[in-house]
């Protein structure tokens, strides 16, 4: 049985299977092992590295195959029902993958991923395989998964549970209230704090992405966490989640949609400079807003006027 119901092509098929068994080939021995002409054999390697099933070396001549228990859960995930029997495979290659050297086992813990691109693919991945939970943190500015491109809606229609905790750095970039209140609306948990230690996806509570080199660090390289330790990355998690602000998306009444909006960005931490920029009105604009506020609710400071706000399901 082979992996072309999973969309693969025949030669992408028997180039992955041969890699499968052996740590790191040289691509001039892979044409040798599939019996294709070295051409055939060279476009279905840039085909499998462009699907993160494989992963070139930094000399760029040998090759190892990705571990087929996540690079190919995704694709399972989408195809689930008319591709049972592909199941089969993935699971006769994961078996395979584990026996080939001594310390393969070890090497499936941590897995470091290069490239923006390969780290976009990987992450993609993990929401896609995820069966039950898929827990983010949101810092600064997106890099290689933006909220444009994310996968959140799929995995909540698989019945995946999906909360993210963002961090005022994230909330200050342009468009961010706006991805927020569709993630809401989409069916994601959402809390907030001041900062989070670091980007992260944890899904499952089984394995973790985040940056190799933390949180002032590029996303670029990565490093893929499984068993204890990916366990830590879920007790961080809980830890943040529970300290976390909840940022609701609820609309009270009696209150403007928009003033809802300055009050639930103000109570995440956020400057009047901030919450105007992403509303996109002007400062003086917001401060006459929350004047306004203040006095229904009978506020005479900031603090009050967020106490009443809770009080009453203004947000």
């Amino acid at each position: 049985m082979g992996l072309e119901d999973l969309g693969l092509t025949a030669d992408e098929d028997a180039v992955y299977q041969a890699l499968i068994a052996f740590p790191s080939v040289p691509s001039e021995q892979v044409a040798g092992m599939v019996a294709l002409p070295g051409d055939r054999v060279g476009e279905a390697l840039g085909s499998l590295v462009g699907r993160g099933l494989v992963a070139r070396a930094g000399d760029g001549r040998r090759y190892t195959a990705a571990p087929p228990a996540v690079a190919l859960g995704a694709e399972l995930a989408a195809h689930r029902e008319r591709l049972q029997r592909a199941e089969l495979v993935v699971a006769r290659l994961s078996e395979t993958y584990r026996m080939a050297t001594a310390d393969r086992a070890q090497r499936e813990l941590v897995e470091v991923v290069e490239g923006t691109e390969a780290i976009r693919v990987r992450y993609l991945q993990l929401q896609l395989s995820a069966r039950r939970t898929v827990d983010i943190f949101s810092a600064g500015a997106p890099r290689a998964v933006t909220p444009a491109d994310s996968e959140e809606v799929t995995a909540i229609a698989r019945d995946v549970r999906v909360r993210a905790v963002i961090d005022q750095g994230f909330l200050r970039e342009p468009g961010a209230a706006a991805h927020v209140t569709q993630s809401l609306a989409d069916g994601v948990r959402v809390r907030t704090v001041t900062e989070v230690p670091y980007k992260l996806i944890l899904c499952d509570d089984e394995v973790a992405m985040l940056p190799l080199h933390g949180r002032e660090a590029d996303v670029d390289p990565a490093v893929v966490l499984r068993g204890g330790l990916a366990h830590v990355a879920r007790e961080l998690f809980e830890l943040v989640w529970e300290r976390g602000r909840p940022y609701q998306d609820q609309r009270g009444t009696g209150i403007d949609p928009v003033d809802a909006d300055i009050l639930r960005l103000l109570l995440a931490g956020l400057t009047d400079t901030a919450v105007a920029g992403q509303l996109e009105m002007s400062v003086r604009t917001l401060q006459r807003r929350l004047q306004v506020l203040m006095a229904g609710a009978g506020a005479t400071t900031r603090l009050q006027l967020g106490w009443y706000a809770r009080e009453n399901g203004w947000v």
